[in-house]
């Protein structure tokens, strides 16, 4: 008893101080969380109404969406643009004849990070030959990497989701679910 009346006004100090910090975080995390989901969305349907619009005029293209792993070595091969994420310039990136539009897009923490990437090709062989070099791609990386693909066809129009080793073409509310799990809204 003695060594709380001495120390009274540390202690109320102290419980003072968890007290305001345990409040404050409450409001910063869910103030947090609230701004997180809206920019997660807006990623997300940047995304997919590039691809919708790039599937529609036949346009290719192949983007990276990491998730922990980093991807540094791949994006290293391509041009860096660490840029908001839009749905016009993901299709500016891709326009045929644009200085950047082989290759893949790699996107991280939101961000358009690198274009024009060199990714690895599977090497599996039970993959049918319908598969170019984009899907290919998309499955090489995905086998390695924990980072999902999207790969818009040149030839069919058709959208893929890769992730893990396996590829599977997708509806637009297929991909915006993909994407929202991703951006984690």
């Amino acid at each position: 008893i003695a060594l709380i009346v001495i120390f009274q006004e540390e202690i109320r100090g102290f419980f003072y101080r968890i007290g305001a910090r345990f409040n404050m975080e409450q409001i910063k995390d869910r103030w947090s969380k609230i701004k997180h989901k809206k920019n997660s969305r807006q990623q997300a349907d940047a995304i997919m109404t590039a691809c919708v619009h790039m599937s529609a005029s036949k346009t290719g293209a192949l983007i990276v969406i990491t998730k922990e792993q980093e991807l540094k070595a791949f994006a290293d091969t391509g041009e860096m643009v660490d840029a908001a994420l839009s749905t016009r310039l993901i299709e500016n990136i891709f326009f045929k004849n644009t200085p950047l539009h082989d290759g893949a897009l790699i996107i991280h923490n939101g961000r358009i990070w690198s274009a024009a990437c060199i990714l690895p090709v599977s090497k599996r062989t039970d993959l049918p030959k319908r598969y170019g070099l984009r899907h290919r791609a998309a499955i090489g990386l995905t086998e390695k990497t924990d980072a999902m693909a999207i790969v818009v066809s040149e030839e069919t129009g058709k959208i893929s989701v890769a992730k893990g080793e396996d590829i599977h073409t997708v509806t637009q509310e297929e991909l915006k679910s993909y994407l929202l799990q991703v951006f984690g809204a």
